[in-house]
Order: C-alpha cells, then sequence, then structure tokens
C-alpha cells in the first residue's frame, strides 16, 4: 500500500519578501497501537498476541528506565533513543544549577538500515488535505454563530469538520476562543464541550 503525501507551505518570517515555499510531508493514514503491532508480530511467529502486547509494554518500561539513568537504548532494526536536555543559555558554565536543567526530549536515531529499507517506500499524492483552511477570523465567528444557532455544544472533531482544520490547529484556535471569552468549555476531564458566551 502507498503512503499518502501532500505539500506544506514552509514557515518563513513575516517580513521576509521571499515567494512562498512548499515541501512534502506524509499525511497519516493512521496510529498503530500496541494491539494492532502485537496481532501484525503474532502473524509472523507463535507467540500470543497477548505475549507479543506484554513484551512491547515491558521494553517500553524498561527502557524508560534506562533513559532515566542516562544511558542510551539501542533496539537493534530500529535505532537509538537517547534523553536530551534543557537548561537557560549561560555565558559560563559555573552560572547554572544543576536544579536549572531539565528533561527536555527523547531523541530518535534511526538504524542506517531502517532508512535503508525506507527508501523503496511508494509514495502517492493524497486527494484529500491534510492541512488546515485559511479562514479570516470573520468567517469563523459567521460559522460558530450558524453552528450555535442549531446546536446547544460544540466538540472539537465537529469544530475541525466545521472549518476544514487539522485536530492540533482546531485545539489551539479552541484554546484561544476560551481565552478571549468567546467560548468557554463545560466538558468533562475527558471530553470538552464548547459552548459560547452570551
Amino acid at each position: 500500500m502507498a503512503a499518502k503525501y501532500d505539500f506544506c507551505k514552509t514557515p518563513v518570517s513575516k517580513d521576509s519578501t521571499k515567494r512562498p515555499r512548499f515541501h512534502a510531508r506524509i499525511v497519516s493514514s493512521g496510529t498503530i497501537d500496541t494491539d494492532d503491532l502485537a496481532k501484525r508480530i503474532h502473524g509472523r511467529c507463535t507467540v500470543t498476541p497477548a505475549d507479543v502486547a506484554a513484551v512491547l509494554i515491558s521494553l517500553s518500561e524498561v527502557t524508560a528506565e534506562y533513559l532515566r539513568e542516562g544511558k542510551r537504548v539501542h533496539i537493534d532494526g530500529l535505532g537509538y533513543l537517547q534523553v536530551t536536555l534543557q537548561c537557560p543559555a549561560v555565558q559560563s558554565t559555573h552560572e547554572i544549577r544543576a536544579e536549572s536543567i531539565r528533561f527536555k526530549s527523547v531523541a530518535f536515531r534511526p538504524e542506517v538500515e531502517l532508512k535503508d529499507s525506507l527508501k523503496t517506500m511508494t509514495l502517492e499524492r493524497a486527494k484529500y488535505k491534510s492541512h488546515s483552511r485559511q479562514l479570516e477570523p470573520d468567517r469563523i465567528d459567521q460559522l460558530l454563530a450558524s453552528y450555535f444557532a442549531e446546536h446547544e455544544y460544540m466538540t472539537r472533531v465537529a469544530f475541525q469538520r466545521l472549518c476544514g482544520l487539522t485536530s492540533s490547529t482546531a485545539s489551539r484556535r479552541l484554546h484561544q476562543f476560551v481565552e478571549a471569552g468567546k467560548l468557554r468549555d463545560i466538558g468533562t476531564r475527558h471530553q470538552s464541550l464548547y459552548v459560547p458566551v452570551r
């Protein structure tokens, strides 16, 4: 099966006079979870899906333990995992204390064999756009007004579909509307439900 891609505008500074440029980006066709991996691996060996899932969960836990100890973890066929740190910028190493140095992220460096195996992947252009429509604020206000004329509340998914946004952009915009006092979140810890502020 071919992987889908689309073109995205490369960000530039607001005062830049250069013409916009575009770069190719993979369009995600879904997320594979532990159960999916377990079933696929089970199809290639005699280990049960439950046993595979148990091993994958243990792999995650043990990897985290080693990373906490400052070790780099190498998984054959995949690559290397290593913790990265962040701290304030200083001119001298004597200016900073250990309390100011914090965990930043986990860096992944893939195996050469993994990268080589992906060089032959089949790609085709996605039929549907994977990035957000560019709507003026007034147009979004109009769409919201029309929506709330017929609905009591709005979910993030409904807002995403209404405005043609990606999930991350929709979440960010809704958060901005709540902070600006245009919307109020009356949902639970597990699901946000937005209503207009009258």
